[in-house]
């Protein structure tokens, strides 16, 4: 499966907006997907890899989602970091709503460690980071995804 976010369509628009993607990749590309919403993201997810053009076009990352425990989140933030790519600074963006036994500060922190497993060598810079790697905890789920410089 692929798993895709788009964190720029405005909230009244997401569901008029992921109903449009999933009927244009099933009629044009034949590509079975479906969409769902979680609080301000609009998040896909299809049988195989969209266009290029329609991540352009709707600002769609690769995004992972998973379980809002730690544990969880520390494996699967390694699937959305583009390994292949060389990064000398990131940084990690938290935001949470609900309750949780962790802070943001503290998810942030920890999940950092996750980054210098795949480049040991890269550098914390939250001004201007090459990579910044987004956590979006909502109750008890955890959207990830990644945007570059």
């Amino acid at each position: 499966m692929n798993n895709y976010l788009s964190s720029s369509i405005p909230k009244r628009s997401l569901r008029k907006t992921g109903r449009k993607i999933v009927l244009e990749q099933i009629e044009k590309n034949n590509i079975l997907g479906k969409y769902e919403i979680f609080d301000k993201y609009l998040y896909l997810t299809t049988v195989d890899p969209i266009s290029k053009n329609t991540k352009e076009e709707y600002k769609l990352c690769i995004a992972k989602q998973c379980n809002a425990k730690e544990e969880i989140i520390y494996k699967k933030i390694k699937d959305v970091i583009p390994a292949m790519k060389k990064y000398n600074t990131f940084a990690i963006n938290v935001e949470r709503r609900g309750d949780h036994k962790f802070t943001s500060t503290e998810l942030a922190r920890e999940l950092a460690g996750s980054v210098f497993d795949i480049f040991p060598e890269i550098n914390v810079d939250l001004g201007k980071p090459e990579l910044t790697v987004h956590v979006k905890v909502i109750n008890n789920k955890c959207l990830l995804y990644t945007e570059e410089k």
